[in-house]
């Protein structure tokens, strides 16, 4: 036998046994489907597979946490929603602007050419961030962070809307059905809102907060429009100016807090009390507290209370500091990672990933020892909801994935995050179409049929086809 033959991996196993004569009996035995499992999942790791596999999981690990803290984040400041706002817009700008400032004095990563982009189109882009922010944060606090999560994927269907109005786009009857199937989650998981069954949720402030998908929608058209010439526009110089315009645009509006109910109600006459006040729970000293019947343990009529339907709860500011930075610093990781995910892996296991991460972040949020007393039990409705928007985020990527194929579509995924409460899980990539770039020798044709001369339409035709081609 060679010893080509003995390094042979037999599909069946033979073992020789002898008859009462003597003769060799051979009893062949099935090797086991599951054996060379192992093997086969070792040769199929490569290098590169096990990077994009520990970026998808780590894109997978922070942006549930993103979702925890953010949650967490609303709750420590229940009574200071619009200081949050103008917190985590403001918060951004020293450190985008540090490493801005410092790619363009000690780099080459920032050239001049980018800095010669119109600023404003970063100033709609950050004026659109600002109104989603102010929606997301104000309509948070009084919306559990599960209801939160299945409210966000309505982005899709809005985004469908704008996208056909602006930018003439036209979807498939599989992604269409998709985001039908989306909307009918999305109001299943309000039903308990409604009927008054869960005191966490209030249906105005619910809707409120679903309010947040309509400018987020418009600003993910936007990038796609007002960005569609930039090649390679760096991030960190791009989310600098977000951040500053979207701050600036923050400031204004605060009035409309003065028609908003509790705890959103800010008046015209206590917007610095207001913001004094939210300072100091940022540092950690809480100013709203209960106040009780002399001599009892039961609450005065006016006193806040922390229970969860109370109209005015009382704070909650201890180590608010802490949970801000962590949120923070983790959105930042989270949105890097998109970006490597997306870079690595592509579009495709990019929405594999965001779908998975779904059903992970509302497991998280019915965990008492990680949500305290804010975590919120799965109910049938609320089960029911997420199954019904798996299905159609499942449609609608499937039926995106058929339509990119059938176009043929290249390229790099183009993709503009959005940090703070405005990213809010609404980032949907977009392929860019790969328009083939005429051949030498049809350029030349084209050349000589503007002169006069005359081309044979044979000839012209196989140049326009042999895009690399010379004649």
């Amino acid at each position: 036998m060679t010893n080509s033959n003995k390094e042979k991996q037999p599909l069946l196993s033979s073992i020789n046994n002898e008859d009462d004569n003597g003769a060799t009996i051979n009893i062949v035995e099935p090797v086991p489907w599951y054996s060379n499992i192992p093997q086969k999942i070792k040769n199929s790791m490569s290098k590169e597979t096990i990077t994009i596999l520990i970026y998808v999981v780590l894109y997978v690990t922070s942006g549930v946490i993103n979702s925890i803290l953010l949650k967490k984040v609303m709750n420590k400041f229940t009574n200071y929603a619009f200081f949050l706002s103008q917190l985590t817009n403001f918060g951004y700008v020293p450190i985008f602007g540090a490493v801005t400032a410092y790619k363009i004095f000690f780099t080459d990563d920032i050239p001049q050419e980018t800095r010669n982009f119109p600023t404003k189109k970063f100033a709609v882009m950050g004026a659109l961030d600002a109104i989603t922010g102010f929606f997301v944060v104000i309509g948070g606090v009084s919306t559990t962070g599960p209801l939160q999560q299945l409210l966000n994927q309505a982005i899709i269907p809005f985004t469908m809307i704008a996208s056909f109005i602006f930018l003439k786009e036209r979807y498939s009857l599989i992604q269409l059905g998709g985001a039908l199937v989306i909307i009918g989650g999305v109001v299943t998981s309000l039903i308990p809102s409604l009927v008054g069954g869960s005191g966490s949720n209030k249906p105005f402030w619910n809707f409120f907060y679903l309010l947040s998908v309509i400018p987020g929608a418009l600003s993910n058209v936007y990038k796609d429009i007002g960005f569609q010439a930039v090649e390679d526009m760096d991030v960190w110089y791009l989310q600098y100016w977000d951040s500053l315009y979207q701050s600036i645009f923050g400031l204004f509006l605060f009035p409309i807090n003065n028609w908003l109910p509790p705890p959103a109600t800010v008046k015209f006459e206590q917007i610095l009390p207001f913001m004094k006040e939210g300072a100091q729970c940022l540092a950690g000293i809480n100013t709203i507290l209960p106040s009780y019947i002399n001599g009892t343990s039961s609450f005065t009529p006016s006193s806040c209370t922390y229970q969860p339907d109370a109209t005015i709860s009382c704070d909650d500011c201890h180590n608010a500091w802490i949970v801000i930075i962590l949120y923070m610093s983790i959105n930042i990781i989270y949105n890097i990672f998109i970006l490597l995910v997306l870079k690595h892996a592509g579009a495709t296991v990019y929405s594999i990933a965001n779908t998975l991460r779904l059903p992970l972040t509302n497991i998280v949020f019915s965990m008492r020892f990680i949500m305290g007393s804010a975590v919120t039990p799965f109910s049938p409705l609320s089960i029911a909801g997420l199954m019904i928007i798996l299905l159609g985020l499942g449609g609608y990527r499937v039926g995106s994935m058929i339509k990119q194929k059938k176009a043929a579509a290249a390229g790099a995924v183009k993709v503009i995050p959005s940090y703070g409460p405005a990213g809010m899980d609404n980032i949907i990539p977009v392929q860019k179409q790969y328009i083939e770039p005429k051949s030498q020798a049809h350029l030349r044709n084209q050349f000589f049929g503007k002169l006069g001369i005359n081309v044979p339409e044979a000839r012209y035709r196989a140049a326009n086809n042999n895009n690399y081609g010379d004649a």
